[in-house]
């Protein structure tokens, strides 16, 4: 088997084309499929970022509601034992508590080491500061302090598990303190004023006019080493007699859930709505040197100032306590901490969704590219068996038509693929059929060119005998003023034969007038012999000074071309039917104009065609094929039994 040249192969040309296309829908079709796991990842992690963000929030709230209800059982409890008058034992009041040397009321060391109460259970781990100028004379005030201790001592065995302490402070400059580990008040000064404390002063009525439960801000406690943040309750036994709930509450736990109990790929931090820091996993130094007073704004982190300015104004427009924002590059989901107004956000990079996105589409991309180089494999093994086989043998056998060796395709010496159903198998047949018939077609031309040969012979001695008749005759037609028929004739034959000698091409063209009798029946003979005339000039203007022209009678007219390839003559003829078919004509009167058209026949000489007669048949076929095929056209004798058609005007 041949193999073409690949830049003039078909094979190649298709398969490229393909490739081509197909790489086109394979790349769409990765993109598309980029895009739509990308969307489906998309809501799959909204809808799952919602659950866990709803889920994350209400964990790290529990402490502070637990908080919160604390304070509250212990509010009640306690108003709830004043109002019954709870009994007072100046005994047991000054059993538990001590005057110091520097004039401060403390609990006495056994309060904290522990001892056996009247209850027969053992108290401890409760401290108690009690300023040099509290009132610790009135026996109302002294009731005030051995309930707040009592209650401390009791409720503080259980709550501390969760809390790190729990404490009553006064606005009389006390503070009572359940924190096991911790003698808070034994190792506080004389000095120590407890107003100055936040989680005190911002339970005075100044700054806390509605008596509700406050956070304090988030601060470090050098004495515990933690982080924390306090839980303060006022509670009002009388507009002027006060006293607060506090819990301290250790956050070192929920930092680092914070920082390492995140999705993969995220992080966290949480914020309070003025902008505060509370906890950040990148900006532990800050808060640090800070003590826990970091604000956003004083940090040069734009991305950070973007991600609380977007989540501000979504808090100021919230419909719940959970939300998702989308960002340029990240899903922000952010869900309120209850209790210390605290914001708990999850940072999701968009990058965890487009990368398994991506290589899921360069995955589809990588094997469709694998499965078109192999498809493209398998096509041109099937283009070259089934199509490039069959064209190359179609090759030859047009070679050997081109040649003139039939018998090749007829003798199956070229085997056609005749046996086949499809397309080819169809040519394969036209192809054997086409070739008999222009084998039976030589055999019957070269029978036909022996007995033209014959026929000229007898001819020309019968002209040589008319000879002296034909001298006498004029050669000029008298209407027209080109040669007639007769004197046509010789010329046209001498210039056959001296092309036959010369062995140069020659042409030889048939024309006719379309419609010539219509135009004499309808405009006159007068009308009539304008038309011949300026058809006459027309053509004689047209043709060359070598060409001849004749008029062989009536309508009709002949060329002879010398020295002319077939494609030449056919321009020329081509030419002369257009400037025809432009001619204007007039009546007697120029009341009315009107055109005419003309047919042509080309014959031409050939390898076995030199002879004035067969040429004169051969135009004379094609010119007949001319008006039989709608006139105005140009038909060339192909030597087939149907002449070649070349203009299709009419």
């Amino acid at each position: 088997m041949r193999f073409p040249n690949y830049k003039q192969s078909l094979t190649m040309d298709v398969m490229l084309q393909m490739a081509v296309r197909v790489s086109i829908v394979i790349i769409v079709v990765s993109a598309l499929t980029y895009w739509h796991i990308y969307k489906t990842l998309v809501s799959s992690t909204i809808d799952g970022l919602e659950h866990y963000i709803q889920e994350r929030g209400q964990r790290e709230s529990g402490i502070f509601k637990l908080a919160e209800s604390n304070h509250q059982i212990f509010r009640a409890t306690y108003l709830a034992h004043w109002q019954q008058d709870f009994f007072y034992n100046d005994a047991f009041f000054w059993h538990v508590f001590e005057r110091r040397s520097d004039q401060t009321i403390r609990l006495q060391k056994k309060a904290y080491d522990g001892y056996f109460n009247h209850s027969g259970l053992i108290s401890k781990d409760v401290t108690a500061y009690i300023g040099a100028n509290a009132p610790i004379e009135n026996n109302a005030f002294r009731k005030k302090l051995l309930l707040a201790y009592t209650m401390v001592d009791h409720f503080g065995v259980a709550w501390t598990r969760q809390f790190a302490n729990l404490y009553v402070s006064m606005p009389e400059n006390v503070n009572i303190v359940y924190w096991p580990g911790v003698r808070w008040a034994d190792n506080a000064t004389s000095k120590l004023n407890v107003l100055s404390e936040e989680w005190v002063y911002i339970t005075t009525r100044q700054n806390n006019p509605e008596r509700k439960s406050v956070w304090t801000g988030l601060y470090y406690d050098p004495t515990a080493l933690e982080w924390m943040v306090s839980l303060e309750t006022p509670i009002d036994i009388t507009p002027t007699n006060t006293l607060n709930i506090g819990h301290d509450i250790l956050l070192n736990a929920l930092f680092e859930r914070v920082f390492n109990d995140h999705l993969s790929g995220t992080y966290n931090f949480i914020f309070r709505e003025d902008g505060r820091l509370i906890a950040h996993p990148a900006k532990i130094k800050e808060m640090n040197r800070t003590r826990g007073m970091l604000m956003i704004s004083q940090l040069k982190d734009t991305q950070l100032h973007h991600y609380f300015q977007t989540l501000q104004s979504n808090i100021k427009n919230k419909q719940k306590d959970y939300f998702i924002v989308e960002s340029d590059d990240e899903f922000l989901a952010v869900s309120k901490i209850d209790g210390p107004g605290w914001w708990f956000v999850t940072v999701y990079p968009k990058s965890l969704l487009s990368s398994p996105s991506l290589k899921a589409a360069k995955f589809i991309l990588i094997v469709s590219l694998f499965a078109l180089v192999i498809e493209l494999i398998m096509l041109y093994l099937v283009m070259m068996k089934k199509v490039v086989g069959p064209l190359e043998t179609f090759m030859d056998a047009s070679s050997a038509i081109e040649g003139q060796r039939y018998e090749k395709i007829t003798g199956n010496v070229l085997p056609l693929p005749d046996h086949l159903d499809n397309e080819i198998g169809k040519l394969a047949k036209l192809f054997k059929s086409m070739s008999g018939s222009l084998q039976h077609f030589r055999s019957d031309m070269q029978r036909l060119t022996h007995s033209l040969e014959d026929q000229v012979k007898v001819r020309t001695r019968e002209l040589q005998r008319a000879k002296d008749k034909a001298e006498k005759e004029a050669t000029i037609d008298s209407l027209t003023q080109i040669p007639n028929r007769h004197s046509f004739y010789n010329r046209a034959k001498a210039m056959v034969q001296q092309a036959d000698h010369a062995g140069e091409p020659l042409c030889f063209l048939m024309l006719d007038i379309d419609f010539f009798k219509i135009i004499n029946d309808t405009y006159g003979h007068p009308q009539g012999d304008q038309v011949l005339v300026a058809c006459a000039r027309t053509i004689e203007n047209t043709i060359r000074e070598k060409d001849l022209l004749g008029r062989l009678g009536g309508e009709e007219f002949a060329v002879v071309l010398p020295n002319t390839s077939l494609e030449e003559a056919r321009v020329i003829a081509e030419r002369i039917r257009v400037r025809i078919a432009e001619l204007s004509f007039y009546t007697t009167q120029r009341t009315q104009s009107f055109h005419t058209t003309i047919s042509i026949g080309i014959s031409c000489a050939a390898e076995t065609i030199y002879a004035y007669e067969l040429l004169y048949k051969h135009a004379d076929l094609a010119l007949y094929e001319a008006k039989q095929s709608g006139r105005n056209l140009v038909i060339t004798y192909s030597g087939n039994a149907t002449p070649q058609e070349d203009v299709a005007d009419s």
